[in-house]
């Protein structure tokens, strides 16, 4: 005898497979609107830098003075500010009045990241702007100890390098080569990926596509 067939209902239908990470209408326009509202941040984000670029120039070459002085003894380096107030001169007490001004430095140089980093922070979409003002003020606090460290390393630099037979008597090759990369180093890929790293810090996983859990 023949077995009667078994209906197709009974057996379980396959569900079709889902793909793991599926990115919603929001998720996908992200990154354009991340791009849009940068440009649109980055002309006001330039007039504050500018706003405040004397009052800043002025607080990091104190602080700066300040640091080398916890790091030499007598007290001889003094930073002054020039007629441009972008630059300002590198000085000895120590020195010869023949030799007043032994090197200068244009400060805005330093720190014009600034407006790069204000940009791509309050440019975040999908992010309230108390938040967005929130994490902006802790990566300026990081980007201002950056300044400070960089404009210190300038003058170390300027020391070991610049003075001739004076460098050589003082910090040797040795000195020469640690503040001559360390400089070169955070004066050039160090400076202009900062914005990005301190922003990426806050905001990459927005941009990642999201995975759920393997059911």
């Amino acid at each position: 005898m023949k077995r009667p067939a078994q209906s197709d209902t009974s057996r379980p239908r396959q569900q079709p497979l889902r793909p793991s990470a599926e990115k919603s209408p929001g998720e996908k326009s992200l990154a354009p609107r991340l791009v849009r509202n940068v440009l649109l941040w980055l002309v006001p984000s330039i007039l504050a830098w500018l706003a405040i670029t004397g009052f800043y120039n002025r607080f990091l070459t104190v602080s700066a003075e300040n640091l080398l002085h916890l790091v030499e003894s007598p007290n001889v380096t003094r930073l002054l500010p020039k007629e441009d107030p972008a630059y300002i001169t590198i000085t000895r007490s120590d020195f010869p009045a023949s030799r007043p001004n032994l090197y200068q430095v244009r400060v805005t140089d330093i720190h014009f990241n600034l407006f790069l980093l204000a940009a791509l922070f309050l440019a975040m979409p999908g992010v309230a702007m108390k938040q967005r003002l929130g994490n902006l003020a802790w990566a300026l606090l990081i980007a201002v100890f950056f300044h400070i460290l960089l404009l210190f390393l300038w003058v170390k630099f300027v020391y070991a390098t610049q003075l001739g037979d004076w460098s050589t008597a003082h910090y040797g090759e040795f000195g020469y080569n640690l503040f001559g990369m360390a400089k070169h180093l955070l004066d050039l890929p160090f400076k202009l990926a900062l914005p990005l790293v301190l922003w990426a810090a806050f905001y990459l996983r927005a941009l990642l596509p999201r995975r759920e859990s393997a059911q």
